[in-house]
């Protein structure tokens, strides 16, 4: 058992869930408690405390590095929730159930957006649905109107990386500001992603080094959307077309995006299949 563990006095059995890069994760009882060898937890534990979020309980140091508690989140990845319909048929349950997936990510990230705060690191996995309320996780990249620690902030996952912030990454060694448009590419690749198990671009070598993988980014070589995916579904593709636009200032806002899939879920034949559409 860590001695935080014992230190903050968490109730109920401990399991280690990650440790790796410099950051260990258990699952204390009904509390996860995160620890990390720098700032970063401890950076969290500040954007979460700044942005109310309930789930949040308390943040601190720990010798060199800094940890944060927070409730356990028992809910669904956006990974695992379109994990089902990348399976099926298409049927009007399935998409309906991916429009509203779409559209509460989007009411979320939007939500975020409209406090002055971007994410820098979305991907399927930082966007949880419990019950009613739809959760934008792992928030240490955060940048917004709070001051918190600062630190260089060199991009999140690759695979969501928007196409500017690939350029910026190649080009310079500074520290990159997150925008909101760059949080809205990357929430629509990972919808693209989550949805067709492929990530949007159309790497030359998947095996390839980071820089390689951005240079693809970069160069907007994108999968063609109707050979990766499970079947049509036009009023989704065309979110997801319109949030992966490659110059920012064309693309979707995270409230377009969630007026648009909400849209298509209150007119019938933006959830039914159309097996005549031919994109």
């Amino acid at each position: 058992m860590h001695p935080l563990i014992t230190e903050l006095g968490l109730d109920g059995e401990a399991k280690l869930l990650h440790e790796r890069r410099g950051t260990t994760f258990f699952k204390v009882g009904g509390t996860a408690l995160k620890i990390t060898d720098g700032l970063m937890a401890g950076r969290e534990g500040q954007v979460l405390a700044a942005l109310g979020a309930d789930h949040y309980l308390a943040h601190g140091d720990h010798g060199q590095g800094t940890w944060l508690a927070m409730r356990w989140i028992d809910g669904t990845s956006l990974w695992d929730a379109l994990e089902p319909a990348h399976r099926s048929n298409g049927t009007p349950a399935v998409r309906r159930s991916i429009l509203t997936a779409a559209a509460e990510a989007a009411d979320a990230l939007a939500a975020l957006h409209a406090a002055g705060w971007t994410h820098g690191d979305l991907q399927p996995d930082h966007i949880v649905f419990e019950g009613s309320a739809t959760r934008i996780i792992d928030l240490a990249c955060a940048q917004g109107p709070v001051p918190v620690p600062f630190y260089v902030h060199r991009g999140g996952m690759t695979h969501t990386t928007a196409p500017e912030i690939a350029t910026l990454i190649l080009d310079t060694t500074d520290h990159i500001t997150t925008t909101p448009e760059a949080d809205v590419w990357s929430l629509a690749a990972s919808l693209f992603w989550a949805w067709t198990r492929t990530p949007p671009t159309d790497y030359r070598d998947p095996k390839n080094r980071r820089p390689d993988l951005l240079a693809d980014i970069a160069a907007n070589r994108r999968h063609d959307l109707a050979a990766v995916r499970p079947w049509p579904f036009p009023a989704f593709e065309g979110a997801l077309r319109a949030g992966l636009d490659p110059n920012p200032g064309q693309r979707s806002t995270a409230e377009t995006m969630a007026r648009r899939v909400r849209t298509a879920l209150t007119d019938p034949a933006g959830s039914a299949p159309r097996p005549d559409f031919n994109p």
